[in-house]
């Protein structure tokens, strides 16, 4: 497994949350920059600034405590609790790879000198994949997945996990029955199954939306800890689909590696699960090229001699992300990442000095000022050398003047072990070619490799979100997709179900596969359950029942009554004459849309109008002068009391004079 050498002095953590950097100087990690805060503001600032960069703090005896990672595949651990006990810090949880610590912020000093930060970092928290935000989604028809549920095909006894932040409002989807009453929860974080977000719950609903047969995992997680637990938990319950729609950025170069990636990877590889993972929403958030300078000032030319690249939109925090292409490089490039205001002041900056063992990354988090905007982001060369450099931003919620859609895939989107899912909007899902959501990230991997798999519809409904879009909820349609595939043939392997839906996927955009929409828009095979000919789907448009191939019961199945000889298929007697349509189209030739009542001449050949001929033809059937056949008997029975007598003659006079019209 590949994991991160050193994240101790990169700021790796993730947020959706607003923190001021102010313009000094960043401490070399966050870590650092904790025991820094609390030398000058105590518990209290050091809990604001790991609030801003979304790491969860706990007070318990009136101490705060927070949140640190051990990697062990990296360092030694001998004499582990020892050093803990010296630092007052205890085990929070533990993961194959990872251990996390809760540690009172009073002893962050004695816990960094107590531990070689080679190993030491703070936590890697991740964002939700969600664009912005009821009760069947959408998606199920516009994928032809409600075929597979009027099939009895839903997902009965598939196992999928939801993997996700959190889970608020989790125990009302349940009591009004959005989700699964025997959804099974747990929460790795500590923190509880419904604190954090609802997002988790929105994403829960679109899979059981697909397969609502399906046994519902909803596993709440916060850091690679967490994630690597989450793991570990779907091998050991046996679940077979997972989904992931949220995003690590920093945590890697976007290129299979990482600690983030590593886990997904082993799952896929090792355990056979089937993670559907959001491609992202960075499509217009991210920037990637090599180094350039054209004036020799030692700042990064972002297009042309564009030095200053301006960051579009009102959200309420700035968040922008900076790596290169360096990670596990013992002699970094030193590159620091500042944000002006609209007078060209600093604002913002991360300056960490890239060593031996800091990750080649830079990110800064600070509360949006309308008065100051536009910000731009600037990207400085401290030392090293920029020959080969190939650089990465990254923003949460703002566009880049400069953005390059191309390789915007975020972690584990990245992995090869993911089945990577971007957005088309589900309106213009049935145009011959939608086009890509403009937030949904492609691909390639920063390594080159194919992503998305596919895309699938966001602009979907659900109790969570009245009206919810982003590559959050396209993934999780593809799991539930996943789900009735693997019902339909239990012996699919992960890679066999990832084979499918590509090889099944309506190819839009470029001719054969491309890194915008992959193999194309998520598809179900049309089936036709009962094999008469109609699929599923287009039973449930006709009314008909899928499993039953002759819905009416009338002999001619639903297939043949639609679409040959246009009768009904939900009643026997289209023509309601008495005579039921298969014997009318197969027994004896006659118009089973006309009623043939009274329509007996000229014998052998009747001309479908009520005349003397008829009345001739019915008065020697009367008499015994002719002996008439079944479907005759029921045509000129017109006083139905099942024979042919003078009360039929005198009705048929009277029709024929125009004084009644047929019985």
């Amino acid at each position: 497994m590949t994991i991160i050498k050193k994240a101790a002095k990169a700021l790796l953590a993730l947020t959706i949350f607003t923190c001021s950097l102010g313009v000094s100087a960043a401490p070399d990690n966050l870590l650092e920059q904790m025991r820094a805060r609390f030398a000058q503001k105590g518990s209290a600032g050091v809990a604001e600034l790991a609030k801003g960069y979304g790491l969860s703090t706990r007070v318990e005896n009136n101490q705060l405590l927070v949140p640190v990672v051990i990697d062990r595949s990296v360092g030694e651990t001998a004499h582990f609790a020892s050093r803990l006990s010296q630092a007052t810090a205890r085990v929070d949880a533990n993961s194959r790879s990872y251990t996390r610590l809760m540690v009172p912020a009073s002893r962050l000093d004695t816990l960094i000198k107590l531990f070689p930060n080679e190993y030491l970092r703070a936590p890697i928290p991740a964002v939700p994949d969600i664009g912005h935000g009821s009760i069947v989604s959408e998606s199920v028809a516009l994928t032809a997945a409600d075929g597979y549920q009027v099939g009895n095909l839903d997902g009965t006894g598939i196992k999928v996990a939801v993997v996700d932040l959190g889970f608020t409002g989790l125990a009302n989807a349940i009591a009004v029955g959005e989700l699964p009453a025997n959804t099974i929860s747990v929460d790795f974080t500590g923190s509880g199954i419904e604190s954090g977000t609802k997002h988790g719950v929105g994403v829960a609903e679109h899979v059981v939306d697909m397969a609502p047969g399906v046994q519902l995992y909803c596993l709440r997680v916060g850091d690679e800890v967490d994630l690597q637990n989450s793991a570990d938990y779907i091998r050991q319950n046996g679940v077979q689909i997972a989904n992931l729609s949220v995003s690590w950025v920093i945590a890697s170069y976007y290129d299979d590696t990482g600690p983030v990636n590593a886990i997904i990877n082993d799952s896929y590889d090792n355990d056979d699960v089937f993670w559907a993972v959001s491609s992202g929403n960075y499509r217009r958030k991210h920037w990637r090229g090599g180094w350039s300078d054209n004036n020799g000032n030692s700042q990064l030319d972002f297009s042309g001699t564009d030095e200053l690249m301006a960051l579009s939109g009102t959200a309420s925090t700035v968040t922008v992300f900076l790596n290169w292409n360096q990670y596990g490089v013992n002699n970094k490039t030193n590159l620091d990442l500042y944000i002006k205001d609209k007078d060209g002041n600093t604002v913002s900056a991360s300056t960490i000095n890239q060593s031996r063992f800091n990750d080649p990354a830079e990110a800064v988090s600070f509360i949006y000022n309308s008065s100051l905007a536009p910000y731009s982001v600037v990207v400085e060369h401290v030392s090293g050398s920029t020959s080969g450099l190939d650089i990465t931003l990254f923003s949460f919620n703002h566009v880049f003047e400069h953005y390059v859609t191309s390789s915007s895939v975020a972690d584990p989107a990245s992995a090869h072990g993911a089945f990577t899912v971007g957005a088309v909007n589900d309106a213009a899902w049935n145009s011959t070619n939608p086009g890509i959501r403009n937030y949904s990230s492609e691909g390639p991997t920063n390594d080159g490799r194919q992503k998305p798999d596919l895309v699938a519809p966001d602009g979907t409904s659900s109790l969570t979100y009245a009206s919810a879009s982003g590559t959050s909820f396209s993934s999780p349609t593809t799991a539930g997709a996943a789900a009735l595939l693997l019902d339909e043939n239990g012996a699919l392997s992960a890679a066999d179900l990832g084979d499918l839906l590509r090889a099944q996927a309506v190819d839009i955009g470029s001719t054969g596969v491309d890194y915008v929409f992959g193999y194309g828009k998520l598809q179900m095979p049309f089936i036709d359950s009962d094999s008469d000919q109609l699929t599923n789907v287009e039973e449930i448009a006709l009314g008909t029942n899928a499993l039953l191939s002759d819905t009416d019961g009338d002999g001619l199945n639903d297939y043949q009554e639609t679409q040959i000889y246009n009768t009904d298929a939900l009643t026997g007697d289209t023509d309601n004459d008495g005579v039921d349509d298969y014997d009318e189209v197969i027994t004896w030739g006659s118009d089973p849309l006309t009623s043939g009542r009274g329509e007996l001449g000229p014998y052998g050949s009747p001309d479908t109008t009520s005349g003397l001929s008829d009345y001739i033809v019915l008065t020697r059937m009367v008499i015994g002068d002719i002996t008439p056949t079944a479907a005759e008997i029921v045509y000129g029975d017109l006083n139905d009391n099942s024979e042919l007598d003078a009360g039929d003659l005198i009705l048929l006079m009277r029709v024929i004079k125009g004084e009644i019209p047929l019985p």
